[in-house]
């Protein structure tokens, strides 16, 4: 450490190569730290379980046509039909699908009158919906074929029994969840009976605060636009989409819109995250690219003018080592002193973020890992110009 002070003394002489690059410095890692703590958060996000056997269920969204008569016969007709294909577990109607970007949400009350306490998606589905998407009851039971209703429309206005997630039980009911089941909540002006929990299936909107708020319904519904969800057995996937067809289709007025499995569906709803992703990858990829030239420039830019004094100094017996060590504590400093000054702003950045885009702080040892890595990479950065300055001949003084 006795070069330290002989360090700051050249600083003080020729300030504006070591403070453009200190600057340098602090831009990049303010920059890093926050893009790649936004990476990690939506990673997370995108990571997250849905509740739902994604692997193995599939969608369908057919039809149900008024020139084939009931609908109800209809709806029957095509969960029959569905159930028949080899391959298939269960099947199951759905007024929605997890993650699908489109649906209904409610607002939930102990009383028609009172403020809400939470909101939540809803979807309406049938006494298979539980085995069909694969779903953990956690506690309470399931419906049973007698708490079906069926209606051809807008069935989240009917009361009827439901089944919430564990997230929004804990929500409404935060001293006891459990204590939810046998009570009837409010959305729309009429009771709703909480029969189950079950452990956790996302709503209809990916990027919603509230999407692991969902409430299941014991409502049907008749839809000319109908949805069905099927689970499969593991690798009869393609067998099972490519038998759809051929048992739906069964008249001239029988179409299918879409057949796709809920992987899908979930990889198009975070496509947009994906994206944004990849987009800040290649920026902290490129910026750490520049950052890391701009080091070495400067260590080789001052190596190089400096090549008489450090010959002076091997000819006063400084030794390889030495002059190794003289260089990268330099470099050491300069990097230190962005790294402060980039940790400031990168506070001052994420402050702005959090009230921006209401996401979470960066947690200090998130800072700590990022200074030390930005001063690591700095330092391996000039490791080969200073490698070469620690060769320089003593024998150089006397040229010129």
């Amino acid at each position: 450490m006795r070069d330290f002070l002989p360090i700051i003394k050249t600083f003080k002489k020729k300030k504006t190569a070591p403070i453009l690059l200190a600057f340098q410095i602090a831009v990049t890692f303010m920059v890093l730290v926050n893009a790649i703590y936004m990476i990690s958060e939506r990673n997370e996000l995108i990571a997250r379980p849905v509740g739902v056997d994604i692997a193995n269920t599939l969608s369908v969204i057919t039809n149900l046509s008024d020139e084939q008569g009931d609908l109800v016969n209809q709806l029957e007709d095509d969960l029959i039909a569905l159930k028949s294909i080899y391959g298939v577990v269960n099947v199951a109607p759905m007024t929605a699908l997890p993650l699908e970007g489109w649906g209904s949400y409610l607002d939930v009350r102990f009383d028609p009158d009172e403020e809400y306490v939470a909101s939540s998606g809803y979807f309406g589905s049938n006494e298979d919906v539980i085995d069909t998407l694969g779903l953990k009851l956690v506690a309470g039971e399931g419906f049973s074929a007698s708490d079906i209703q069926t209606t051809e429309l807008n069935g989240i206005h009917k009361s009827a029994k439901i089944l919430i997630t564990k997230a929004l039980a804990e929500k409404i009911s935060p001293d006891d969840w459990r204590a939810i089941l046998g009570k009837s909540i409010y959305f729309n002006k009429e009771p709703h009976e909480v029969i189950g929990v079950i452990e956790r299936l996302q709503n209809a909107w990916s990027s919603w605060s509230m999407v692991e708020y969902t409430v299941i319904s014991s409502v049907r519904e008749t839809n000319h636009s109908q949805r069905y969800v099927i689970r499969v057995e593991p690798g009869q996937m393609e067998n099972v989409i490519k038998a759809i067809p051929e048992v739906l289709l069964i008249h001239a007025n029988k179409r299918i819109e879409t057949i796709e499995p809920l992987s899908e569906i979930k990889k198009r709803s975070y496509q947009a995250d994906v994206a944004n992703n990849q987009l800040l990858t290649s920026v902290c990829i490129g910026l750490t690219i520049i950052t890391l030239f701009g080091i070495l420039g400067q260590a080789k830019f001052t190596i190089n003018r400096r090549i008489k004094q450090i010959g002076t100094r091997r000819a006063l017996g400084a030794s390889q080592s030495q002059v190794v060590g003289y260089f990268m504590l330099e470099n050491a400093i300069i990097s230190t002193i962005g790294v402060v000054i980039g940790v400031l702003a990168a506070i001052i950045l994420n402050n702005q973020f959090v009230e921006l885009l209401s996401i979470t702080p960066v947690p200090v040892n998130f800072l700590l890992f990022g200074a030390g890595a930005i001063v690591l990479l700095g330092q391996l950065a000039v490791a080969y110009p200073v490698s070469q300055a620690a060769k320089v001949s003593p024998a150089i003084t006397t040229k010129g």
